[in-house]
C-alpha cells in the first residue's frame, strides 16, 4: 500500500461551484515523488467510466517510463505525457535501471468531455510530448504550490477554459519534436478552411471544389486522420459557436440558431440538448447568474 503522504510533496484540489455534466472540470494538481517498485496502472482499467476522464504529467528531475501499446518512451525533465486513465494501452512507472527519484507535477481532469477530447488529442498528436526545460506548461502547474494544501473553486466555464488552456500548453510543440505529417497538416488546413467559411454556408462538395479535390477522397481522408465524419466536425464547430454567442452576446437564441446555419430553431434546440444536456436558454440563464 502506497503512503500517500510520502510520495505527494505538495497538493492543490478544485471544487465546481455549479455543476454542467458536459463540461471538463479540473480535479487535483499534485507534485510526485516516486521510487523504484512504482507502476500506474496497478490494477485493470477496463471498466473505469469514462467520466473519471485523464491527466497531464510532467517530469521536473529523474526519468520514468511511459508506455504506449508496448511503444516505451523515457520521460526525462522537460517531457511530459497525456493520457485518459481509462486507456488500456497506457502504463507509466519507476525504471528498472533508475538511480534517482523520479519526481514529476500533475494535473487531472474529470467529465465524460475531457476523457473524449483527450482522446482525439491522443489519436492526432500522440501521448508523448517534448516541451523543453522550463516550459510555460511547468512554469504554470508549478505556480499552484503556492495553494498547497487549498481547495480552489471554479465555475464550469473557468474548468472549462483551464483544461483547454493546458491542452495548448502541451501541444503547441509538435510531437517528439518532429513536423506534423502531410495527413495532419491536410486535415489542419481543412480545418482552417471551415473556420474561415463559418459566415457561409459551405457544403462539403464546396468544400472539395474549394481544395481541388473530389467530395469522397476528402471524406475518407478527414475521417481516416481524426475518427470523425467532416458532417460531424462541423456540427461540433456549430455548436462551439453558439455555445460562444449565447454567452458573449445579446442575441436572442434564434438569431444565434440562424447565425449559425441551423435550418430552425428547433434543429439548433434539438442539437444543443444532445450534446450539452441542457437548453440553450437554461444553459444562457445559469452562465448569466454566474457572471
Amino acid at each position: 500500500m502506497i503512503d500517500i503522504d510520502k510520495v505527494r510533496l505538495w497538493s492543490v484540489y478544485f471544487s465546481r461551484i455549479q455543476i454542467l455534466r458536459s463540461m471538463p472540470y479540473p480535479s487535483m494538481v499534485v507534485e510526485e515523488v516516486e521510487k523504484k517498485g512504482y507502476r500506474i496502472p496497478q490494477y485493470s482499467p477496463v471498466g473505469i467510466p469514462p467520466e473519471v476522464g485523464g491527466q497531464i504529467t510532467l517530469t521536473l528531475s529523474g526519468r520514468g517510463i511511459l508506455s504506449v501499446n508496448g511503444t516505451t518512451y523515457s520521460c526525462v525533465p522537460g517531457t511530459a505525457f497525456l493520457y485518459r486513465d481509462s486507456d488500456a494501452s497506457v502504463s507509466y512507472y519507476y525504471p528498472s535501471d533508475g538511480t534517482e527519484d523520479w519526481r514529476f507535477v500533475w494535473i487531472n481532469f474529470m467529465g465524460e468531455a475531457s476523457s473524449a477530447v483527450i482522446e482525439e488529442v491522443n489519436r492526432l498528436y500522440g501521448y508523448f510530448f517534448k516541451l523543453g526545460l522550463e516550459s510555460e506548461l511547468e512554469k504554470e502547474l508549478m505556480a499552484y504550490r503556492q495553494w498547497s494544501g487549498r481547495n480552489l473553486f471554479c465555475s464550469p466555464l473557468e474548468g472549462a477554459e483551464l483544461f483547454f488552456h493546458f491542452l495548448h500548453l502541451l501541444c503547441e510543440s509538435p510531437f517528439d519534436g518532429k513536423p506534423h505529417t502531410p495527413e495532419k497538416r491536410f486535415v489542419h488546413n481543412i480545418q482552417n478552411e471551415i473556420g474561415q467559411s463559418f459566415g457561409e454556408s459551405l457544403s462539403t462538395t464546396s468544400l472539395a471544389k474549394k481544395i481541388g479535390i473530389s467530395r469522397e477522397h476528402l471524406s475518407k481522408k478527414f475521417h481516416a486522420e481524426t475518427g470523425r465524419t467532416l458532417r460531424d466536425y462541423r456540427a461540433e464547430q456549430r455548436l462551439s459557436q453558439a455555445l460562444s454567442l449565447l454567452l458573449k452576446s445579446n442575441l436572442s437564441c434564434k438569431e444565434i440558431a440562424q447565425l449559425c446555419h441551423y435550418g430552425s430553431y428547433s434543429s439548433f434546440y434539438r442539437s444543443f440538448m444532445r450534446h450539452y444536456k441542457i437548453s440553450p436558454e437554461e444553459f444562457r440563464k445559469n452562465n448569466f447568474e454566474h457572471f
